[in-house]
């Protein structure tokens, strides 16, 4: 984000931080935007290397699960209901609700990946963080209460992350 307090190239490959030197993390809606293998999972080792022994990693994206199971159950309907409340000017253009599916999983061509648990553990156990639980938002917000809440928890899917045991 330009003009934030602390502007990174996530791309760069090593991060602006001397090593466990970062005790908490925070990314909402980042990972998803990242390829698997040849980028998120690098991304994740850089940020261990930086966390300190009992560094915390917030992280939140898209949940495949919840998506998947969205869709079976009404083809997105509540889905597009609840960010229509939240984003009262959101639009389909005319399309029928089923395209709300698929703008969570192409994001205009933005997002690289979905996770759910099951997968987003995988990934961060392969960058070496062997602890990683299911949150909620405001388990998020208990923590760093200075981030605005996205209410966001009917598509999102919330970990926290703990470098060691």
């Amino acid at each position: 984000m330009s003009g934030s307090e602390c502007d990174i190239d996530l791309a760069a490959g090593r991060m602006p931080f001397p090593d466990g030197s970062v005790t908490a993390v925070v990314m909402q809606h980042v990972v998803e935007h990242l390829e698997l293998h040849g980028q998120l999972i690098p991304f994740l080792r850089e940020l261990r290397r930086i966390c300190a022994e009992d560094a915390v990693l917030w992280i939140s994206c898209p949940d495949l699960a919840k998506i998947c199971a969205a869709y079976t159950a009404d083809r997105g309907q509540a889905l597009k209901d609840d960010r229509c409340q939240r984003w009262p000017d959101y639009s389909l253009g005319g399309a029928p609700v089923q395209q709300f599916i698929n703008d969570l999983f192409q994001a205009r061509g933005r997002h690289r990946n979905l996770f759910d648990l099951e997968l987003l553990t995988w990934a961060l156990g392969q960058a070496g963080f062997p602890v990683a639980e299911r949150v909620e938002e405001a388990d998020l917000l208990a923590a760093h209460p200075e981030f605005p809440p996205r209410h966001d928890d009917e598509q999102s899917l919330y970990v926290r992350v703990c470098k060691s045991r």
